[in-house]
């Protein structure tokens, strides 16, 4: 699995940033495989905080692939 952060960056930070980090590392995973973005994908400050949206409101990974890419019908 890609990691999108420094493995040293986790020893200091508070479980909930590293939980996110976690997240959104599945929420990079995912939208890889489906074809959503192609590397290299840069996560600007705007997705970022909207991803931090989606995680604290208890969407998975997938969901929130599908929430940002995803059509509308």
């Amino acid at each position: 699995m890609r990691n999108l952060f420094a493995e040293d960056d986790a020893v200091a930070l508070p479980l909930d940033v590293v939980g996110l980090r976690a997240w959104i590392s599945m929420w990079y995973e995912h939208a890889l495989s489906v074809g959503f973005i192609r590397p290299p994908y840069v996560l600007d400050e705007a997705t970022s905080g909207r991803l931090e949206s989606y995680y604290r409101l208890g969407l998975t990974p997938s969901e929130s692939a599908g929430v940002m890419f995803g059509t509308l019908h």
